[in-house]
């Protein structure tokens, strides 16, 4: 990771809102409009934020269609780790996502098919 890329993540890791969008999104996923509410911002504050979030892959998103067959955007996190570690020579990040079990599952159920 490049100190630039580095100091991005430090920065929306570093905003309240960012750390909200994070946790409201690991139960299920949300819509911008369900995340303004929810996070009491406007959407155009969220779509900033998932924007950021997306870039450094701690979000992901999904197109949703409603009945009137409209589309929306849709926001997940999955659990991650971010490991921060400062030395007398450098400072390096460390981002690690953690599976969810559906996930490991379908994956499992794609191999076993696959054989």
């Amino acid at each position: 990771m490049t100190d630039e890329e580095q100091q991005s993540l430090l920065d929306i890791l570093g905003d309240r809102h960012a750390r909200r969008i994070l946790q409201e999104t690991m139960s299920e996923p949300m819509s911008a409009d369900q995340l303004s509410e929810a996070c009491d911002i406007s959407p155009q504050s969220v779509y900033r934020r998932t924007d950021e979030l997306t870039a450094h892959g701690l979000l992901e998103t999904e197109m949703e269609y409603d009945a009137d067959g409209h589309h929306y955007t849709t926001f997940t996190a999955d659990p991650t780790q971010i490991v921060i570690e400062i030395t007398e020579e450098e400072i390096d990040t460390t981002t690690t996502r953690t599976e969810r079990m559906s996930d490991r599952l379908t994956e499992f159920v794609n191999q076993v098919r696959d054989r």
